[in-house]
């Protein structure tokens, strides 16, 4: 999370790409975002369920299905299979908000050794802390597809090596920091439940992310996976929206940070080292806009009698990896 002060304050979007932002009108408090009555009134006579900034955003099934089986009016009764990208994600998750929150530095400390040393005493006390999901993590290993016998070690070495570029990032904050830049104490991670007005805006309440910096009007998520997909714009996109649907006129936000890490770090031929991905960008109208139509296409499909169709057959790389494979296979899918 060090990454995210240093990144912003070296690169300085707020002050430097304005264009965008300047004559955002889709704000989650302007009626032009609110959702559509129908889906409204459905939400009010409880004849469908509300759907989560996750439920919206995450497109990986072309179709929806895995929507539909989650919150669709005649959703399926099936066991639900925890992945191994899921549970990495989560994990994921917990050891970069850890970094942030229960680091400390000794002023003096500043060769490489002492950072390694620093990390690694870090992470075994993480290790021990999580053993439980740790386990599961590798327990997964087994069932879940694209995934081999120590691939959780390996994931949890990166995580490692992750950690000792997040306490240099610190190290280099401490450094060049002055006044009026972002600093550590405007973020708050896991620490916020905005409580936007569910029957206006179409996102059920509390809404969680993953951190957020009010004083700077920026919003972030933690993502994980194979790759980088534009799909996670939109969480970003979904939390302003809740955001400011709850607080009202003049409390805008208008950044999303999306801090992206590679969980699958290997090819057909060798385990690499990599580290997070930050990716900055506007939340500006045209991205507000996608959030929206998304949204309520979502609604639309939950409201739906019937559950989505299979996707094409050139659209299933990611079936393998859904925790409903299982369920669409015994439906008929076919996947190559």
């Amino acid at each position: 999370m060090y990454q995210v002060i240093t990144i912003w304050n070296l690169s300085k979007p707020n002050g430097e790409i304005t264009d965008t932002i300047q004559n955002i009108r889709l704000r989650g408090y302007n009626r032009e975002t609110f959702l559509p009555g129908e889906y409204a009134f459905k939400l009010k006579k409880r004849e469908i369920r509300s759907l989560s900034v996750s439920n919206i955003a995450d497109r990986y099934c072309p179709t929806r299905r895995d929507l539909y089986i989650e919150k669709g009016i005649n959703r399926p009764r099936i066991e639900r299979h925890k992945t191994w990208g899921r549970i990495a994600g989560t994990i994921a998750d917990r050891y970069v908000s850890s970094l942030l929150t229960e680091i400390t530095y000794e002023r003096g400390k500043n060769t490489y050794s002492d950072i390694r040393d620093e990390i690694s005493k870090f992470h075994d006390n993480f290790l021990n802390k999580n053993c439980k999901i740790i386990s599961d993590l590798e327990l997964s290993e087994s069932h879940s597809f694209g995934v081999e016998a120590g691939d959780t070690d390996w994931f949890l070495k990166l995580l490692s090596y992750n950690g000792r570029i997040e306490l240099s990032m610190k190290l280099l904050h401490s450094i060049l920091q002055i006044e009026n830049n972002l600093d550590i104490n405007h973020i708050q991670v896991n620490r916020i439940h905005i409580r936007p007005k569910t029957g206006q805006i179409g996102i059920s309440s509390p809404v969680s992310p993953d951190f957020i910096i009010p004083d700077f009007g920026i919003v972030g998520d933690i993502k994980t996976g194979k790759k980088f997909r534009d799909h996670f714009l939109l969480t970003c996109a979904g939390y302003a929206l809740a955001y400011e649907n709850e607080k009202g006129e003049g409390n805008d936000i208008n950044w999303g940070i999306i801090y992206f890490f590679p969980s699958y770090a290997k090819s057909k031929y060798v385990k690499f080292i990599t580290f997070a991905q930050i990716y900055i960008f506007p939340i500006d109208d045209h991205l507000r806009h996608w959030f929206i139509t998304i949204r309520n296409e979502a609604y639309r499909i939950i409201s739906s009698e019937t559950i989505p169709a299979f996707p094409p057959e050139t659209e299933r790389d990611d079936c393998k990896y859904c925790k409903y494979f299982h369920f669409c296979q015994q439906q008929g899918l076919e996947v190559k």
